[in-house]
């Protein structure tokens, strides 16, 4: 799913309208006494042009409650990265708010399926 900027606008407009799913659990962390995870499930937003031949998508959720804490995440995916028959991937390295006392860190990738178009 690669566009250029000289190709018709409406194509590159197609392009990116979609969104992905993204879910799974965040890195056990957590104080020594008490390592833990917690889990997520969202959807990010449509994509958002990124260079000339490439884009992203913003991300936010909030985990699932674990010992009375949840911790929240406001960020973006990488670039897409192709996986062949035109679909595509973005993966997500980062870390969760500070809640407790700490912060999870987040390795993950959108959903391997088609995008789901808007």
């Amino acid at each position: 799913m690669c566009y250029n900027r000289n190709e018709n606008r409406r194509h590159e407009h197609d392009c990116l309208m979609h969104v992905h799913d993204v879910e799974g659990p965040v890195q056990i962390g957590g104080r020594r006494n008490c390592l833990h995870f917690h889990c997520f499930d969202t959807t990010t937003s449509r994509g958002i042009p990124c260079g000339n031949c490439n884009h992203y998508h913003e991300v936010e959720f909030i985990t699932d409650i674990v010992d009375c804490h949840c911790h929240k995440f406001c960020g973006r995916t990488g670039p897409a990265i192709q996986t062949g028959n035109g679909e595509h991937i973005h993966l997500i390295e980062s870390v969760t708010c500070y809640c407790n006392g700490h912060k999870h860190c987040i390795k993950i990738a959108t959903g391997t399926e088609e995008p789901i178009r808007c």
